[in-house]
């Protein structure tokens, strides 16, 4: 569990964690140099479940939630571990429902792969009323596509406050770098290059939105509206964000990855790369790197066979 400044809904998110109809859970917390009670919150629930609930000790902040979430994985020894987040709640079944899903991925592909499990999250506002049943369908997801890696490259799919990791999926996410946009689709970007995911296709934590989410699930634009032609600013932040983790992930992992996953990596970064808007296009296409919803679709092809002028669009 990760935190910072999280008092205000950190207890129940604590108490639903541990009220788990899975008994053999361990909470393992870090606190990324909150000035409220968080810190205190979190050594009291530490003296109350000396054995369910340890704190590491005070360090220096992060600054950032991807960079907490490594510093707990580094820490962690268990042979499973789940991300949590500090305002959430999570419903009683959350952890049984996802490790079956894990057992099953187990005994398909055995202990030594890289996998993940995770499920779908019901959307709700401050007073835990629903906003959505499925944050899946809110923003159109196919979480099979966790397993699609070009689909993957450009669009993730697992919401990393769901997600279960096994023991070589955690070792290898621990080479985790700058590049990565958070920890979350990091390891999904790993357990599709190197594993195997399944989702659990049900809500099993309500994922709180208020005023102060780091992240959060945000509105989608209308699908019907027409993509303005040259708006480039948000196309381009999310691809550069895109092929920079790919980059990483070539970088670090690139002598590892089998033959076919190489080549679509290397065609992922190609696409921004050629100076053929032809044949950029046509990479794109060949190779399936599409995103959620038709519009979406077509903002990036328009961006990539616009490259040329997007590149010199002054950046927001």
């Amino acid at each position: 569990m990760a935190t910072y400044n999280g008092e205000r809904f950190l207890s129940e998110q604590i108490d639903s964690i541990l009220a788990q109809d899975y008994a053999n859970v361990r909470v393992l917390a870090r606190d990324d140099g909150s000035d409220d009670g968080t810190a205190a919150i979190l050594e009291e629930y530490a003296s109350r479940f000396p054995e369910r609930f340890r704190v590491m000790p005070s360090s220096p902040g992060t600054g950032h939630p991807k960079w907490n979430f490594l510093r707990l994985m580094e820490a962690s020894t268990a042979e499973y571990v789940c991300f949590a987040d500090q305002d959430d709640v999570w419903l009683p079944q959350k952890l049984s429902m996802t490790m079956q899903a894990m057992k099953r991925l187990e005994a398909r592909y055995g202990r030594e792969l890289p996998l993940l499990a995770f499920t779908d999250l019901r959307v709700v506002n401050e007073q835990l009323e629903t906003q959505h049943e499925s944050y899946w369908k809110l923003h159109r997801m196919n979480p099979r596509q966790a397993n699609h890696f070009a689909r993957l490259l450009g669009q993730n799919v697992v919401t990393g406050c769901t997600a279960m990791l096994n023991r070589p999926l955690l070792k290898m996410a621990l080479r985790m770098p700058d590049e990565a946009e958070m920890h979350d689709g990091w390891t999904a970007l790993l357990a599709a290059a190197f594993g195997a995911s399944e989702p659990v296709l049900t809500q099993t934590m309500l994922y709180r939105q208020h005023c102060h989410n780091i992240l959060g699930a945000a509105k989608p634009e209308p699908q019907l509206k027409v993509p303005k032609l040259r708006h480039h600013q948000e196309r381009q932040k999310r691809w550069q964000m895109s092929e920079r983790q790919a980059k990483a992930l070539l970088r670090i992992h690139g002598a590892e990855l089998m033959a076919d996953k190489r080549r679509i990596l290397e065609a992922f970064v190609q696409c921004g790369e050629s100076g053929n808007r032809l044949s950029r296009i046509g990479t794109a296409l060949r190779h399936g790197f599409y995103v959620p919803w038709v519009r979406n679709n077509l903002s990036m092809l328009w961006y990539l066979w616009d490259l040329k002028a997007a590149k010199v669009t002054p950046q927001k």
